[in-house]
């Protein structure tokens, strides 16, 4: 039965009842106002999809300009991105810039630092403007999200669901990062938006498709399952003709990216993905027991951890009882959608968190789940709507409404507390403070960057647990990872090939207590002391000219002190 034709019985129904009693109004007015409000929500979303998106637009727009964090990103791909841009625009090829060897780049696919050197071109050249690219694509992100569900024929769930991303505090602290998890987040919703109920000669929409598909790809790895996804949903529905593009337009673009990181010798994901801890190479690869221990480590850290974080703002245990219940809705939703005829978000959705689970658990977070919120909102609201339709057909508009208010509740300490935080950071950055509400080490990093730019001779090689970053704040000196070997050897051996005579040793999570101090330690004469930002600070390092020769002279124990650099050492040239 239509839907028509279901309205058509229902009112018939209705009629044949007749007015009800008065006694029995009171009981059926808070289900009744709620029926209709919906009804009137939905209607409106249905035949008016652009203005309904609107507000949302603004709710998102007013809470992400109110919270807006103006300082950088400390992660250091950032960064990566921004040199990648500045080489596309100056060397007009795909380099890394920050190394002194400026090897290509086969790691990050183009399409954000394209986007940025867009804004490089335009004369934008800040953190600031790059943060707002990103926020407006949050915005297409949101829009995406309700126009998918529209087109599904669920416009008031759309709104809903668009409505809870527009004021998550975890999406709006996402959407403040100079990374390209929101710009991959926004064309992946294009992308299942423009396939949704997707027609065999609507070619169009499928251009759209297409479009949006490319540009998810190749703005992140991980745009992998949507791209299989996509290429099964064409296959299982026989759009021949709509396939042959897909696959004459992508594979061979998609072939080109991965024979370049083949035949160049640059770091790729999959050597990375195979380590038991990429952050400690000499534990080896992963075993398939490793893997399945991955998993179940980053199914509850995404279940406990992350999916509150990203959407409420917190991991308290009402966040992570919310969190795992939206997962579980969602699961009952998606499943749902699966036995009746699945579509290009049903495949993507278990594909991208296949992904995410079997990624290395140290790199879990937020921003690799946000892609699929939106998905999962909307599942998971399909879910509860039906849920409460079968257990409680007359009362499931009031429940409707109720879980709606009840997560928006939820929301709003967080929230607030997002909103004074950016406020109290946007005022800090206007009096001059360029790194306001950034951790103590990251700060001690940055301003070390800074004085080495101005200090340092031009030319000068650094070693630095962020080298991106490094060569980007110290205004261009070269700058390479220190070895993740804790033996002096490697350490002189890495300066060596890097042309370095510069460490810096930061408070930036622990890597330099694990690799730099035992190799400084072993061997303090090979090395003095330039510039601290306090007894336990970020110091940075000089290496001696005679550094292989200071083994006979070496001390060790607790009383081991670094002698100042002399002044030799700010002019020296390159070993």
């Amino acid at each position: 039965m239509n839907r028509k034709a279901r309205r058509r019985q229902a009112a018939a129904a209705a009629k044949a009842a007749g007015p009800a009693r008065a006694g029995a109004a009171p009981a059926a007015s808070a289900p009744a106002a709620g029926a209709r409000l919906l009804r009137r929500v939905a209607r409106f979303g249905r035949r008016r999809p652009l203005l309904a998106a609107l507000p949302l637009l603004a709710l998102y727009a007013l809470f992400a300009l109110l919270g807006f964090q103006p300082q950088p990103h400390d992660g250091g791909d950032n960064a990566g991105y921004l040199t990648l841009a500045r080489s596309l625009l100056e060397r007009h090829a795909y380099l890394d810039l920050y190394d002194p060897a400026e090897p290509p780049h086969t790691k990050y696919p183009p399409v954000f630092p394209l986007l940025i050197a867009a804004l490089l071109s335009a004369g934008i050249d800040s953190w600031v403007g790059i943060k707002l690219l990103v926020t407006a694509l949050g915005g297409v992100a949101v829009t995406a999200t309700f126009l998918w569900l529209r087109r599904r024929g669920r416009p008031g769930l759309g709104l809903a669901a668009g409505t809870l991303l527009a004021i998550s505090p975890g999406v709006l602290r996402e959407v403040h990062w100079e990374l390209s998890d929101v710009p991959f987040w926004a064309f992946a919703a294009l992308a299942v938006w423009a396939f949704e109920r997707l027609r065999p000669h609507d070619w169009a929409r499928f251009a759209l498709a297409l479009a949006a598909t490319l540009l998810a790809y190749f703005a992140r790895s991980a745009g992998l399952p949507l791209v299989l996804a996509a290429a099964g949903w064409l296959v299982w529905r026989r759009h021949w003709q709509q396939l042959l593009v897909f696959g004459v337009v992508l594979v061979p673009l998609a072939l080109a990216w991965w024979w370049r990181a083949r035949t160049t010798g640059g770091v790729e994901y999959a050597a990375e993905f195979w380590l038991l801890d990429p952050y400690q190479p000499h534990l080896g690869r992963a075993g398939a027991g490793d893997l399945l221990q991955r998993v179940l480590d980053n199914l509850q850290a995404y279940a406990t951890v992350h999916a509150p974080l990203l959407a409420f703002g917190r991991a308290t245990p009402p966040a992570v009882l919310g969190a795992v219940g939206i997962l579980a809705l969602a699961l009952y939703g998606w499943a749902r959608r699966v036995r009746r005829r699945p579509r290009v978000a049903e495949l993507f959705l278990p594909l991208y968190l296949g992904l995410i689970l079997v990624w290395p658990a140290v790199w879990s977070g937020e921003r690799f789940l946000l892609p699929v919120l939106g998905l999962l909102l909307g599942y998971a609201a399909d879910g509860f709507v039906r849920g409460t339709r079968a257990l409680a057909p007359r009362a499931a508009p009031a429940l409707a409404l109720g879980g709606l208010a009840l997560v928006l509740v939820m929301n709003t300490p967080a929230l607030a507390e997002h909103v004074r935080a950016g406020q109290a950071c946007t005022a800090a950055y206007r009096a001059g403070n360029r790194y306001p509400c950034t951790i103590p080490p990251a700060q001690e990093f940055f301003l070390m960057a800074e004085w080495a730019g101005s200090a340092l001779p031009p030319g000068s090689v650094v070693l630095s647990r962020k080298p991106r970053l490094f060569h980007v704040l110290s205004g261009g000196l070269k700058s390479r990872n220190y070895p993740m070997d804790p033996s002096v050897e490697a350490l002189l051996a890495s300066a060596d090939s890097a042309g370095a005579r510069y460490i810096v040793f930061d408070r930036l999570g622990g890597l330099a207590q694990r690799y730099l101090a035992p190799a400084l330690l072993e061997r303090p004469g090979a090395f003095c002391l330039l510039q601290s930002t306090g007894p336990e600070g970020t110091l940075l390092f000089g290496i001696r000219a005679d550094a292989a020769r200071a083994g006979a002279t070496a001390r060790s124990g607790p009383d081991v002190g670094f002698e100042p650099c002399t002044a030799e050492l700010m002019g020296m040239p390159a070993r």
